[in-house]
């Protein structure tokens, strides 16, 4: 098949997702064409065929920052103008979410050789989510009302939808789109880079004490519900274990004065932007890692995706059983320990953690089973894959029923 996705994301976040996801079908024989926004480039679009036969097209922005996601209306048009000049027809066209950067050049494709367009839904942003926790006051207050009509108002015009949550599958049929056309289709990990390895190369590697019991969290910028976590690590300190927390991505100042709060100064690492090369080191640098994920609208209308790379790791989790994670907390292949989100339930998993090496172990050990069931891309792609030849062949005989009923009679 010939494919058009097209992503509001930068192109360094668009890997978690659709740049994966891409490589995947390209390494299956399908013509892949990839638009995402450029890192930095605010005047001239960029077109490469990468290694894996990949073409990524990176359009220009003239925003800044968070802004820097869709919502340009000049970024949109010249896309526009892209896909209108380029007159490339395409079996598919896979939206990453509706912002004008997106839907816009996905409408024109689709009006004018009658494209079949799939659209993606991965993060709850307005009415109550992602937005109302991870914006400025500002933003808020200018572009909440925007933000909730392009998440939701488009919705309806995709031929098929995927969802990276049951959250947003709900909100999805709750919007009119028929439950038959949904797919239901969390983010993967890589396995290969993502895998156990020797704990203390890693703290070396890192600069990491080897004596502690070090709790991992993973994020890029985005550090939610610590509180409970941090107030757990306090409790463990307080109890006589030499531990800390270590957290690798940009901490925003909040965080800081969260650890300032709880009097961890000495016990907490901010790691940074990890390279690809010693990112993979550090989750199997810990004892135990930490998912935080009460029942908020944002976090039903989510996947973290830094459990799958946890489960890669082999380290055990603490988390939440809520949201998709709710499926991750039953039966005898629980990757770590669930608890309720409070410091009381943290502390105690993690001090079950502290005092049995084996529990540790056994638990790692599920983990990594869980990843290679769940999490390795090529099962996700398989079923994406599936999805794609069902959704292009519904929209044909429903073309074909409607030529029938057209069919003048004799």
């Amino acid at each position: 098949m010939r494919i058009l996705l097209i992503v509001h994301h930068r192109r360094w976040r668009a890997a978690y997702r659709s740049r994966v996801i891409a490589g995947e079908l390209a390494r299956r024989g399908h013509q892949i064409t990839l638009m995402v926004t450029a890192d930095k480039e605010r005047w001239r679009f960029g077109d490469t065929i990468e290694a894996d036969g990949v073409r990524v097209i990176e359009s220009p922005d003239l925003t800044w920052g968070r802004l820097r996601s869709g919502w340009d209306p000049i970024c949109a048009l010249r896309r526009v103008f892209w896909v209108w000049q380029n007159g490339q027809t395409y079996d598919l066209i896979h939206l990453f979410e509706t912002r004008p950067a997106t839907i816009f050049p996905g409408l024109v494709v689709q009006g004018r050789f009658g494209t079949t367009i799939v659209i993606d839904w991965i993060d709850w942003w307005g009415r109550g989510g992602t937005i109302s926790v991870n914006r400025p006051l500002w933003y808020r207050i200018l572009f909440a009302w925007f933000e909730t009509f392009f998440e939701e108002h488009f919705r309806t015009y995709a031929d098929g939808t995927t969802t990276i949550s049951y959250g947003l599958r709900g909100r999805a049929i709750g919007l009119g789109i028929d439950p038959g056309t949904i797919l239901h289709i969390r983010n993967g990990a890589n396995l290969t880079l993502f895998a156990p390895r020797p704990m203390q190369d890693g703290r070396r590697r890192l600069g990491l004490p080897t004596d502690a019991f070090i709790i991992g969290y993973s994020a890029q910028d985005t550090f939610f519900d610590l509180d409970p976590v941090f107030g757990s690590v306090r409790r463990l300190v307080d109890g006589g274990i030499n531990a800390m927390i270590v957290m690798s991505g940009h901490a925003p100042p909040r965080v800081k004065r969260s650890i300032a709060r709880f009097g961890l100064e000495a016990r907490a690492r901010f790691l940074g932007y990890l390279s690809w090369d010693d990112y993979p080191w550090f989750l199997p640098s810990c004892d135990a890692l930490a998912c935080p994920f009460p029942p908020t609208i944002y976090n039903l209308g989510r996947w973290p995706g830094k459990f799958g790379e946890y489960c890669a790791a082999g380290r055990p989790i603490v988390f939440n059983p809520h949201g998709d994670l709710a499926d991750f907390a039953t039966g005898d292949q629980v990757p770590g320990i669930p608890c309720a989100f409070e410091t009381t339930a943290f502390a105690e998993a993690f001090r079950k953690l502290h005092d049995s090496r084996s529990l540790r172990e056994r638990l790692g050990a599920i983990a990594r089973s869980r990843a290679v069931a769940d999490f390795d891309w090529r099962t996700v792609v398989d079923r994406l894959e599936h999805f794609y030849n069902e959704v292009i062949a519904r929209k044909a005989q429903c073309a074909a029923g409607i030529a029938i009923e057209q069919r003048p009679t004799l």
